[in-house]
């Protein structure tokens, strides 16, 4: 995504927009997780130096007065759109704030539809909506036919592609360190089938997995979470936050969206500073591994080195990170 320079101004009243939907516009105090929320956004969206006690109440159509530029308020629309999900019980008193704002701001997004849906607890819609969405995203899936070609290819290596199976498992005699020998060892570790062998996600998820190796996120909820702060923020077109909305719902409010019955849900593992952190990291990569990226050209490249060329250095996780003690790891916060 591309970084953006806030004004204080721009930062205070940012903060503002979102601590209004959280308090019902001033009648109800903030609660610990939306001062979580603001302050996280402002050390690692804004870099802004203020006190939330500085906060005042605010108005949506003063929030778009002072933020004028159609990039600054599709980034802060995401943010509002964030906040109705934080208590793990999506609000409609708190939804049609964020409605007020967004039309104030005249920025339409797939989120805000997908919070409608939410409120409206219209989960299977969603999740066609989202799936068509991905398809496009990940690899260019526009039509019907295109989309059910998706499919059966991801069917397939579901039930066994041997071809793309021995593709990855040659993954073991790359170099070790490099990123191929380490998403084999990264897969076998957690006994994850690899792409093509049976029972496995297929090859759609390796970037998602390269991402988790990059970004240094481990695999249980609170990693999953991380990581997908992290996709959000190297999206453009705001499609990095449909990917973090779907493990919200997944980890954070314990819906099983789209777990499938093979991973159980969760709630309580969204810790505001660590999946901001992840975005901020996200935002300052040079590079989309979930798009316009190529697996395989870079399979014999050190982690090291990618992670320099990409812009991550500040990366201090191994690796090659040891498997979670469970899929929940970290405990849930209690709300």
């Amino acid at each position: 995504m591309e970084q953006k320079t806030w004004s204080g101004e721009e930062a205070k009243v940012f903060l503002e927009g979102m601590s209004a939907v959280a308090t019902l516009q001033g009648r109800r105090p903030l609660d610990e997780i939306a001062a979580e929320m603001l302050d996280s956004v402002r050390k690692h969206v804004l870099h802004a130096e203020l006190e939330l006690s500085q906060l005042e109440n605010c108005s949506p159509q003063e929030l778009a007065e002072r933020i004028q530029s159609p990039g600054k308020r599709r980034e802060l629309l995401q943010f509002l759109i964030l906040m109705p999900y934080l208590d793990m019980e999506v609000d409609p008193e708190q939804v049609a704030i964020v409605d007020e704002m967004a039309s104030a701001l005249g920025i339409e997004s797939n989120t805000l539809a997908d919070l409608h849906r939410v409120r409206d607890d219209r989960l299977k819609r969603l999740l066609v909506d989202y799936t068509r969405r991905s398809l496009k995203e990940f690899i260019g899936a526009e039509t019907t036919w295109e989309q059910i070609k998706a499919f059966g290819r991801t069917f397939k290596e579901y039930l066994g592609d041997q071809k793309v199976a021995a593709q990855y498992q040659a993954l073991a005699e790359y170099p070790e360190g490099s990123l191929g020998h380490t998403v084999y060892h990264f897969y076998r570790a957690r006994s994850f089938p690899l792409p093509g062998e049976k029972k496995g996600f297929g090859e759609y998820v390796i970037g998602h997995d390269c991402c988790h190796i990059l970004g240094g996120f481990n695999t249980d909820m609170n990693g999953e979470m991380n990581v997908a702060g992290f996709e959000a923020g190297l999206y453009d077109n705001g499609f990095g936050f449909e990917l973090l909305l779907e493990v919200i719902l997944d980890f954070h409010l314990g819906k099983a969206f789209s777990t499938l019955g093979i991973l159980p849900p969760g709630t309580g593992h969204f810790d505001p500073e660590s999946v901001l952190r992840g975005y901020e990291l996200g935002v300052n990569c040079r590079l989309n591994p979930l798009q316009d990226w190529d697996f395989w050209s870079v399979a014999r490249e050190p982690v090291a080195k990618l992670r320099a060329d990409y812009g991550l250095e500040a990366v201090k996780a191994p690796i090659l990170m040891p498997p979670p003690a469970s899929m929940e790891s970290a405990p849930p916060r209690d709300h």
